[in-house]
């Protein structure tokens, strides 16, 4: 885990670059021009889901460990992997782009606003949450997460021919270190995994679901169209496991238990989501 918890800060720093890498200015553009939607994906991936976080943070479990952990996976953005899934799914891709990027850049501000000055409030008894620097946390976001997602898209509206030729590099060597990083956690984590397996699957299932249940009721209140709604659905439910792990060892540590929850969500989002993917195609043919 020594050279996990080393080179977690590049790898970061290269995943958010890639994130930058896949849209540019002509993408937000795009979405600009209907500011009602780019909003309302904003505000369901920035407020609605941590919200439905701290309440079962608060509600659904007493374990410290869990109560952090489900905390720590709602505040984060959502991954790269999602703009591909809005893809396969005939979802808007330009506002997934956007939604991916845009929450990205915010994330230097949002999760420590989040993740140490709301939470506390709402999971008092955990004091690994009051312990953390405000400024400190958000300057290491900035630099890791807002400052690489920007050169990307300088670089890809820039030099577009060059960054196409190595997009794809890009994209599949994320994705390794992706998965490098989700081993290291289950590893790293594996005293907690292994007692907690049972109990943390289930809430996280429920979590998830719930998750897809009530965004989906919201986007349906809105009237919003449909290639809309499977983008933000899509974008607010695919958090950035890989980003949660990060930012979770360097703020508490490998080891302490909090990054387990996010090592299972990330196997259990896809999962789920492909449930209501193939239950959307072949039960209700919407």
């Amino acid at each position: 885990m020594l050279i996990i918890s080393k080179f977690a800060p590049f790898v970061l720093f290269y995943i958010m670059l890639g994130v930058g890498m896949s849209t540019n200015i002509k993408n937000f553009i795009e979405v600009f021009k209907n500011l009602k939607v780019l909003f309302i994906g904003l505000a369901s991936q920035i407020i609605i889901l941590p919200l439905i976080g701290f309440l079962f943070a608060f509600f659904a479990t007493s374990d410290p460990m869990l109560k952090v952990g489900i905390v720590l996976i709602t505040c984060m953005p959502s991954a790269v992997t999602s703009n591909y899934i809005t893809k396969l799914a005939g979802g808007n891709l330009a506002l997934s782009v956007s939604l991916t990027s845009i929450s990205a850049c915010l994330s230097f501000a949002t999760i420590p606003f989040m993740f140490i000055i709301i939470s506390p409030m709402v999971v008092s008894e955990v004091t690994v949450l009051h312990d953390l620097d405000f400024k400190k946390m958000s300057l290491g976001l900035l630099i890791l997460s807002t400052i690489p997602v920007l050169i990307g898209v300088f670089l890809n509206t820039k030099f577009f021919i060059f960054v196409k030729k190595i997009n794809k590099f890009f994209s599949y060597s994320s994705l390794l270190l992706f998965l490098i990083l989700i081993v290291g956690a289950w590893v790293s984590e594996w005293d907690a995994v292994s007692q907690l397996y049972k109990s943390i699957g289930f809430l996280l299932l429920f979590l998830l679901v719930t998750i897809l249940i009530i965004v989906n009721i919201l986007l349906n209140l809105l009237n919003l169209n449909l290639e809309n709604r499977k983008a933000i659905i899509i974008e607010t439910f695919i958090q950035n496991s890989a980003m949660a792990i990060i930012v979770g060892q360097l703020t508490l540590g490998f080891g302490s238990g909090y990054m387990a929850v996010a090592a299972i969500y990330a196997l259990l989002q896809y999962k789920v989501l492909f449930l209501w993917w193939a239950t959307k195609k072949f039960v209700t043919n919407i």
